[in-house]
């Protein structure tokens, strides 16, 4: 009768735990996930319409040896930075379409120079890198029939500060976005004529006009500075919550142009700052990066604590490069797909100049383009980019995109570049990114202090049924061993039993 009293016990209490535990804690989780939904007044939409504030860090090549290079050297680079801005992305809504449950918005990023987390640089100090507006109007040439090149190509050096090399030397901040001054001096040149026109109707995305009449001013950045890029279209996940966040559209096209397949064409991923809940553990992220015009996968690389919080981190890794040795993100050249090496990617079609883009210090690159930049050494922790995930909320808890901009010099018929070295050339690096402090966080970490306090709550009930399991054992274990006689009980038992035997035989003469 006991074990039946102890089996009713455990019953019951499986009993109310379950009754208790998984309708209410469960329930919980997803009224918590439906109302991650983009509506109004959310914490989440809260959060992705509100300014947020990012740290954009670039370290320059500095060209040691110039010179050297065009007369065939391999070039040798010195890092130099960090050259650090506060960047505050913004958004502005455009339309909300109900029936595909979107929301099509611009955004737009604003730089200021934060010189107490930059390399303490006078405006006088200056680095060397490729002149990337040169390599761009040569490259220009290069498309158009021959005669141009052998016709003009000498003169586009006439352009620059430098008319006697192929590098541009200047300092840090005009580099990348106060700008350097190039000018179309027709009354001093008046070859550049025709130069001059190609450039005033197709303008280099890295050249920007001033008020001055055939003056520009040449820079890396300046171009997306307080400027509106897209339109984009994003998910609000109120009919699937697993696709909030999920860019659906850039440029009004849900599938581009710039590559060769559908797949590799069509819009998908998150924008990085908004991540759907991850109900169960996920083995890659996709995010769409717009400098790339793709989409890029990053891979679980475990959970990790930050503020207080466990989030899963996921980085970019080496299987990413892996489809770059398929077809799909091959440019064509003459309708014939050019494949660049492992680490690379043409964003030529997608930027609308010659650059190529790769992993910092060409992280998971083939090992052939440290040979040509042989002072460059990846290292997966300080190069790597990568995003850490609060997986109930899908919370962004820290990220950073590393990127590095490349030219490909090449010899062409003008006298700068009849005798360069050739090969993939590292101009610089950059990162963006943060860690979001407790404040911005506020709503995911009392969130989760709310789900930790019901999980130990709800195990309550447990605990007390264990511990009248326990006394039911200890209860019944006792009632055993005042049943049943000791040891000693049944020696004096058997030891009176004997006695009483003795006195009943019968005595014989």
């Amino acid at each position: 009768m006991c074990g039946y009293r102890v089996c009713a016990i455990l019953w019951i209490v499986i009993g109310i735990y379950v009754a208790i535990y998984t309708p209410f804690f469960f329930s919980f989780k997803n009224k918590l996930t439906m109302s991650l939904a983009f509506t109004e007044g959310s914490p989440t939409y809260k959060a992705w319409i509100s300014p947020t504030h990012l740290t954009f860090k670039c370290y320059l090549f500095n060209v040691t040896n110039p010179d050297e290079i065009m007369q065939g050297s391999n070039p040798n680079l010195d890092e130099v930075g960090p050259f650090t801005y506060d960047e505050i992305f913004e958004k502005q809504i455009i339309n909300v379409d109900d029936e595909m449950d979107e929301i099509v918005y611009t955004t737009k990023s604003t730089y200021s120079f934060n010189k107490h987390l930059s390399l303490n640089l006078s405006k006088s100090d200056k680095v060397t890198i490729l002149n990337p507006a040169y390599i761009g109007t040569i490259s220009m040439l290069a498309d158009l029939p021959p005669d141009f090149m052998e016709k003009y190509g000498d003169n586009i050096p006439k352009l620059f500060p430098n008319r006697s090399s192929i590098f541009l030397k200047a300092n840090p901040n005009d580099i990348l976005f106060n700008g350097v001054k190039v000018s179309c001096n027709l009354r001093k040149f008046p070859e550049l004529n025709l130069v001059c026109k190609t450039l005033n109707n197709n303008q280099p995305p890295v050249l920007r006009k001033t008020d001055k009449e055939d003056t520009y001013l040449l820079s890396i950045f300046q171009r997306i500075n307080d400027t509106f890029r897209g339109p984009f279209s994003v998910n609000r996940g109120l009919k699937n919550i697993t696709r909030l966040g999920d860019i659906t559209s850039y440029m009004g096209k849900r599938v581009q142009t710039v590559w060769n397949s559908e797949s590799c064409n069509t819009v998908k991923g998150t924008d990085t700052v908004t991540w759907p809940p991850l109900t169960e553990p996920l083995p890659f992220v996709s995010t769409f990066i717009q400098e790339l015009c793709r989409t890029m996968e990053a891979d679980y690389a475990g959970d990790v604590s930050v503020q207080g919080l466990t989030g899963s981190r996921f980085v970019i890794n080496e299987r990413v490069w892996f489809l770059n040795t398929s077809q799909c993100y091959c440019l064509k050249v003459n309708n014939v797909p050019k494949c660049l090496p492992q680490g690379l990617i043409d964003v030529t079609e997608c930027q609308k100049m010659p650059v190529i883009l790769s992993e910092p210090h060409f992280l998971h690159g083939d090992p052939q383009l440290l040979k040509y930049a042989s002072s460059l050494s990846p290292n997966e922790e300080a190069h790597s980019s990568y995003v850490i995930i609060e997986p109930y909320t899908g919370t962004p808890l820290s990220g950073e995109k590393k990127t590095q901009l490349n030219l490909y010099l090449e010899r062409q018929p003008v006298e700068l570049l009849s005798n360069v070295s050739e090969g993939y050339f590292p101009l610089m690096w950059c990162s963006n990114g943060n860690t979001p402090s407790l404040a911005v966080i506020g709503f995911t970490y009392q969130t989760i202090r709310l789900l930790n306090v019901l999980r130990y709550l709800c195990i309550v009930p447990l605990m007390i049924g264990i511990h009248l399991t326990f006394v039911a054992l200890l209860y019944c274990s006792c009632t055993k061993r005042k049943i049943g006689p000791t040891f000693a009980e049944s020696l004096l038992i058997s030891s009176n039993s004997q006695s009483d035997n003795n006195r009943q035989r019968p005595l014989h003469a």
